[in-house]
């Protein structure tokens, strides 16, 4: 990942209309729980759900990053900008699982802020289950700006770099 990162293996970068098949395959190697904590729903084959978020993207007011290990996308970060409000967005990572818990989720969280903010947001948003520890841990590590408890759901407001 450019030397800079802790994976020079891996490679960083935009997604393209090429990697939809990848994609689609590493959220089908998911565990249940990684799939249930990514989407809030269970479901037995994620393919609708990616190939839908994968037709948004049009790098403007959507965009994703993938990490590619090989002919694998080991990871993949999103933004969505809000409608109401552009200079913010909601944000979602997904990482393979024999990657997770690996650092991986904290180089993706900052290249996903970066490129945030190079599209003029400078306020990213995320909904993660409250009990998923993996997911407000890597918050912590980043600095949530604010973090707000409802129910079964943490929604964490984030201040891209300037």
């Amino acid at each position: 990942m450019n030397g800079r990162y802790p994976f020079p293996e891996l490679t960083l970068r935009v997604v393209d209309s090429s990697d939809l098949e990848a994609v689609v395959a590493t959220y089908r190697g998911l565990s249940p729980q990684s799939i249930y904590r990514r989407f809030f729903t269970l479901t037995p084959d994620p393919a609708p759900l990616v190939r839908h978020q994968f037709s948004l993207i049009d790098h403007r007011d959507h965009e994703a990053l993938v990490v590619i290990d090989g002919d694998e996308v080991v990871g993949i970060a999103h933004w969505d900008r809000a409608g109401c409000c552009p200079d913010e967005a909601e944000i979602a990572i997904t990482i393979a699982e024999n990657w997770q818990r690996r650092g991986l989720g904290r180089v993706l969280i900052r290249a996903l802020a970066g490129d945030a903010h190079r599209h003029g947001i400078d306020t990213l948003t995320a909904t993660v289950l409250a009990d998923n520890r993996a997911a407000l841990g890597l918050a912590a590590k980043n600095g949530p700006s604010e973090v707000h408890m409802q129910g079964p759901e943490a929604h964490l407001v984030f201040k891209t770099a300037s």
